[in-house]
């Protein structure tokens, strides 16, 4: 083929992924002479494909967030298949609850009553709840399951640390109660991993400002240590009237109180782009707010997602710093 044809054919493209960039969401290809250009671009790491037949830019790529390329992905498969309800976690990051560390390459979606679970590279199965009309509502964009299947499917099947997370965010960013949580999980009580969504929903509060947070607070509840106070106010001792907001406070059962802090340049990159840099700015801003706080006679624990995660590490941090264990 002649040149000018690809040259017109690689118009087309950009003029795509730039109006799916607006909308939200990658580029999906049904054309093969389109999916042929964008293996070759994939090939030479100018774009990426993260779902099958699922393109976006790599710069733009780098410059979402875990949630938003999911989203992006989501939307996109949604194109590829209208027929699609999606659930779990897929669902949750549409009604825009806090999802840890989601995987862009898979989707979730609902099967028919006789469906069986399955899950394959890119696609996960589950099987209806209410038979082969599983109710959806539409939310950004695409079908979902409703909010409270969503949320309850979620508790279920996560881990404590990352159901915690979404827990957190939908008392947070949704205006629901802890009852109304519980509500949602008794809604079907023999479904499998009901006990542990309502052991998870015990745990829960909307104070968690992400997902991190949340999750690094199930995983020393998990640990066994005393449930920390959240985002605790703290007034700057050289400016009266002036305060901090601390992630976590101990101070019943210790000698002085202790401030528990989850990395400050992971939870900047969480509200902003997966490729956001610090800038120098903010990390000045962060070791002058932290120096203060060494004034308030405190113990100040600083520990990033990464080492939360790591459970040996972060029980010898926590047993470090004193911070006591449940009876």
């Amino acid at each position: 083929m002649s040149r000018g044809y690809w040259r017109s054919v690689q118009d087309e493209v950009e003029e795509a992924f730039a109006a799916a960039e607006s909308r939200g969401m990658c580029l999906c290809v049904k054309s093969d002479r389109t999916r042929q250009l964008l293996e070759r671009r994939a090939l030479a790491g100018t774009v990426t494909e993260p779902f099958p037949r699922v393109y976006a830019r790599a710069d733009y790529w780098r410059s979402l967030s875990p949630s938003a390329r999911s989203l992006h992905v989501i939307r996109a498969a949604a194109a590829l298949h209208p027929a699609w309800v999606f659930c779990g976690t897929s669902a949750a990051i549409a009604h825009g609850l806090q999802v840890s560390e989601p995987d862009p390459s898979v989707v979730h979606i609902v099967g028919g009553a006789s469906c069986s679970a399955s899950r394959g590279k890119h696609v996960a199965r589950h099987r209806s709840s209410t038979g082969d009309g599983e109710k959806f509502e539409v939310v950004a964009g695409v079908k979902a399951t409703p909010l409270d299947r969503t949320t309850a499917d979620c508790l279920r099947t996560l881990p404590m640390p990352a159901g915690l997370a979404v827990a957190d965010s939908a008392l947070r960013d949704c205006g629901l109660t802890r009852e109304d949580l519980v509500g949602f999980v008794r809604a079907q009580p023999h479904a499998r991993g009901s006990r542990q969504a309502l052991q998870t929903i015990a745990w829960a509060d909307g104070r968690s400002e992400n997902g991190g947070e949340s999750v690094a607070h199930g995983i020393m509840i998990e640990l066994g240590f005393c449930v920390p106070e959240l985002q605790v106010l703290v007034e700057d001792p050289t400016h009266p009237g002036c305060e901090f907001r601390v992630d976590y406070v101990w101070e019943t059962g210790v000698a002085r109180p202790i401030f528990g802090e989850l990395d400050g340049a992971a939870k900047y990159a969480d509200r902003g782009s997966a490729g956001e840099k610090v800038s120098g700015r903010v990390l000045l801003a962060e070791r002058r707010r932290e120096s203060r706080l060494t004034l308030c006679n405190a113990s100040i624990m600083r520990f990033s997602f990464e080492e939360a995660k790591n459970r040996p590490f972060f029980k010898a941090l926590l047993e470090r710093y004193g911070v006591p264990r449940r009876e």
